[in-house]
């Protein structure tokens, strides 16, 4: 083989020689070599792991504690809202007993309406509806939380101030930080309902462990107030609707009987001036048409007797009876006694509200255990990345 025949042989090797084995080779790392970067660069890892630890319990031992109490609760029994249970059913009853409207469908209907919605008031389903309702309402957490003592205490603590209601641009920083913390506290107010089980489970997140128990507590009675408040207040709307609308109709049905009395006195006077004029004295069968407008056919004894009857009627359910029916209903609505029943719960206990066992933050330990990690990572890619740029340099 020739001298070139050799070389065209060599040329021809390096060509089908794949062109990244080099670089795959040079870019090839050990792993013990790996272990020994890691290894020489210890004391940067010890460096580092050690602030962290030392930061970290620092900032564990001083961030602000948060305790959560919690509470379990389900729907009422019909004794633990007897009075006002009694109550609605007491008006249901008279309302439904006196049917005013024998003769209106639609306002016999309209009444069972009000009966039925009237007893629904104080049904347990519905006032333990309305507790989880109030319960998570941001309105009532914000009335709650601002009028709190430790609520206000802790505004106190961190510096921060309530803000008056008049809006000044120089109260903008004061009433954005009052603000964050506000509705930080409230996020931490919760019913949340298990649709499996008809459980509410209830908590309460607080700066101390004593103070957590103790807002939940007194959260939980401010609600079941605001649903005794609104509900009796309800209650009272109808009663009183109902009584409007009993007072409007009496009024109406009493004109209205007394129109009637005046024709019918007019127009048996009229009869009588007929009567005696005619020589009508006594009373006379088959004279008058169903139809007749003057009834002279009684005669003009009886006539002047009628006379007299209708002058001296005093009660007009004579000729209305139902005047009789919505009176007697009025007088029974205005004579209820409405007790206010303290014993109100929308609720019943099936865990009762205790002071936390432990802490919902800061998790110490936690803490601690994440700041190292983050801190051994963190030493690990500084020194690969230092190892690498040496290297690249050298080469």
């Amino acid at each position: 083989m020739t001298q070139r025949d050799t070389k065209n042989n060599l040329n021809q090797q390096d060509v089908n020689k794949p062109i990244y084995q080099a670089d795959y080779q040079d870019d090839e790392i050990d792993l013990r070599e790996l272990i020994k970067v890691i290894w020489d660069y210890k004391w940067l890892t010890v460096a580092l792991c050690t602030l962290a630890i030392i930061g970290s319990v620092f900032y564990a031992l001083n961030a602000q504690e948060w305790w959560v109490a919690k509470g379990k609760v389900i729907a009422p029994q019909v004794n633990d809202v007897a009075a006002l249970y009694a109550q609605s059913n007491k008006v249901s009853a008279i309302l439904n007993a006196n049917d005013l409207f024998n003769n209106d469908n639609d306002n016999n209907n309209n009444t069972k309406q009000v009966s039925k919605e009237l007893v629904e008031l104080f049904e347990p389903e519905t006032l333990f509806k309305n507790f989880i309702n109030a319960f998570n309402s941001s309105i009532n957490k914000k009335n709650f939380l601002e009028k709190n003592s430790a609520f206000l205490a802790y505004l106190q603590a961190q510096q921060i101030s309530v803000p008056s209601k008049e809006r000044r641009a120089s109260d903008q920083e004061s009433r954005q930080n009052y603000l964050m913390v506000l509705n930080h506290w409230m996020k931490e107010i919760n019913a949340t309902f298990d649709s499996k089980t008809s459980e509410v489970a209830l908590s309460f997140r607080s700066a101390t462990k004593a103070s957590s128990a103790e807002l939940l507590n007194e959260y939980i009675l401010f609600i079941g107030e605001n649903v005794k408040q609104n509900q009796v207040e309800k209650f009272l709307l109808f009663v009183d609707s109902a009584k409007n609308e009993l007072q409007v109709s009496l009024s109406m049905t009493e004109q209205r009987a007394a129109r009637e009395l005046a024709i019918l006195l007019q127009k048996t006077e009229y009869a009588y001036q007929i009567a005696s004029h005619s020589g009508l004295v006594e009373y006379k069968t088959n004279l008058n048409k169903e139809d007749e407008l003057f009834q002279i056919n009684l005669g003009e004894k009886a006539l002047k007797a009628k006379i007299n009857v209708l002058k001296s009627i005093q009660d007009l359910s004579v000729l209305a009876p139902s005047l009789a029916t919505m009176a007697i209903t009025l007088d029974a609505l205005n004579k209820l006694e409405f007790a206010d029943d303290r014993s109100f719960i929308p609720y019943r206990y099936l865990e009762v509200v205790e002071e936390p066992l432990n802490r919902a933050a800061p998790k110490r330990a936690l803490i601690v255990i994440l700041a190292t990690l983050l801190a051994g990572m963190l030493s690990i890619f500084i020194a690969l990345v230092h190892y690498f740029m040496t290297k690249k340099q050298e080469n």
